[in-house]
């Protein structure tokens, strides 16, 4: 009983002094990508936002690690910075933003990376562009 209480004590204690701190990676390529983190009781939770991407085209937020070598993207020079492990879908506005909210684990430690890729129509046809990536490390 006593080993369970103290097990359980120091798991709760190791959650809650979790720190974050984010560091961006690459370039810029159709778009800028921007993470936060937020605590509350619940726990944590990541915030990213894309702005100047192409205005009511699909983002796709690609969560993973970062790829040694870079992937080249169909149709355009941007390239896919993070080996996709999950991903997350939404729309960009009409100003070319878009948002991605998730909770985070309670691991510790814990490095996430994170890039948006953004699926438009040109007069040539789809292109893929990118964002920036954003490095979460937690420990």
């Amino acid at each position: 009983m006593k080993l369970t209480l103290i097990a359980s004590l120091l798991l709760s204690v190791s959650a809650a002094a979790q720190t974050y701190t984010l560091s961006s990676f690459g370039t810029q390529c159709g778009g800028d990508l921007q993470g936060q983190v937020v605590t509350a009781p619940a726990g944590s939770a990541m915030q990213l936002g894309v702005t100047g991407a192409r205005p009511n085209a699909h983002a796709i937020l690609v969560i993973g690690h970062q790829f040694t070598t870079p992937v080249p993207l169909p149709g355009s020079q941007c390239l896919l910075l993070v080996d996709p492990r999950i991903t997350m879908f939404a729309m960009t506005s009409a100003t070319g933003s878009a948002r991605f909210g998730f909770r985070l684990p309670p691991i510790v430690p814990i490095t996430i990376d994170f890039q948006a890729v953004i699926v438009g129509h040109s007069p040539t046809g789809r292109v893929a562009v990118s964002t920036d990536g954003v490095r979460l490390v937690g420990v």
